[in-house]
């Protein structure tokens, strides 16, 4: 990936799996009835363990990738798989964490002391996406500090623009009213399908099954 890409198309691709603004019926569920001093702890500490998993994920990728045998290329294939489902279902508009939402709720009321860990960080803010978007990403720069930190920079910027989010997520709500999340979904869906899309031709390009 040319470096003039690089810094937009992590951050696009991070955001957009995030999908923050898609994911604000969940935050109001889930936070609906915390006074604000607790709820605040919430998003705060949510927040943390995002980034903490994130930064673990970008540093230890492509240790466990090598542990694993997997090639970059493979990775790239299969995460850019991984991303065009969820794009798939960004434009269908049904998406699978939002089918969550129910049994997130339910669960919720068992853990009402903390929903910071589960649901929130994991799955909701740090999913199985996420972490395969920062796996492509990280492998694609391993001995590049550079982009490593600018990696790292960007998904955490990423997290704290979910995090405002979860803080205004009512107003944000009736600001843009159920019809513009539901286009704004689908608009990054199809972004997010474009994108897949690449991965998996660079991966199959680093596999030598394309043509360079």
């Amino acid at each position: 990936m040319e470096s003039s890409y690089f810094i937009p198309t992590v951050f696009f691709t991070l955001f957009f799996v995030v999908d923050p603004l898609g994911l604000i019926p969940v935050f109001i569920s889930l936070l609906f009835g915390y006074p604000a001093p607790q709820r605040k702890k919430i998003i705060i500490k949510s927040t943390v363990i995002s980034i903490a998993i994130s930064l673990f994920f970008i540093i230890f990728g492509k240790y466990l990738l090598e542990f694993l045998g997997i090639s970059s290329g493979t990775f790239l294939v299969a995460g850019g798989i991984l991303l065009f489902f969820i794009a798939m279902e960004m434009l269908m508009g049904k998406p699978s964490r939002l089918n969550m939402q129910d049994i997130s709720s339910n669960e919720a009321e068992g853990w009402k002391d903390d929903i910071s860990v589960f649901p929130l960080a994991i799955p909701f803010l740090c999913g199985p996406g996420n972490i395969a978007a920062l796996l492509m990403f990280s492998s694609q720069s391993w001995g590049d500090p550079l982009r490593l930190g600018i990696l790292a920079l960007v998904s955490t910027s990423v997290f704290f623009i979910a995090a405002a989010v979860m803080f205004f997520s009512a107003g944000i709500e009736r600001l843009m009213g159920e019809t513009g999340i539901t286009i704004t979904g689908r608009l990054i869906g199809l972004i997010l399908s474009a994108l897949s899309v690449q991965f998996i031709v660079n991966g199959l390009k680093s596999m030598r099954v394309l043509a360079e």
